[in-house]
């Protein structure tokens, strides 16, 4: 449980170094504007709607890579306050944190059969 907890911190911080890539990429798809009248600017917008797309893929994948225990549970756990804003805020466009989810936990996926399939097992020495 100790792992799962520290993994969860470790993608918190890694959600705020990433959200400018996934903000932007998020930018294609709904156009984000300045917010002048509370003092945010549009890259700060950008970075802001970065942070749950880069949390909904960092979850499944890192948990999928290096989680411990019911993993599955903790994905499921972890996803469930951001699909509830997203179904709350822009039911329109829920489906792009649900791929960024589903690419996290494939990209984790492929990954962990990649290392299987060329992890050697250890000889025997006689």
């Amino acid at each position: 449980m100790r792992k799962n907890i520290l993994l969860l911190i470790l993608v918190l911080v890694l959600c705020l170094v990433v959200a400018s890539y996934f903000g932007a990429l998020y930018d294609k798809f709904s156009p984000q504007y300045s917010y002048g009248l509370f003092g945010v600017g549009r890259e700060n917008a950008i970075i802001f709607a970065g942070i749950p797309f880069a949390y909904m893929f960092l979850i499944p994948f890192v948990f999928g890579m290096f989680g411990a225990g019911k993993k599955r549970k903790w994905i499921l756990w972890s996803l469930l306050p951001v699909v509830l804003f997203y179904l709350y805020d822009s039911v329109s466009l829920i489906y792009i944190p649900i791929v960024a989810g589903l690419a996290g936990f494939l990209f984790a996926t492929l990954i962990n059969l990649l290392i299987s399939k060329f992890k050697h097992p250890n000889p025997q020495i006689n």
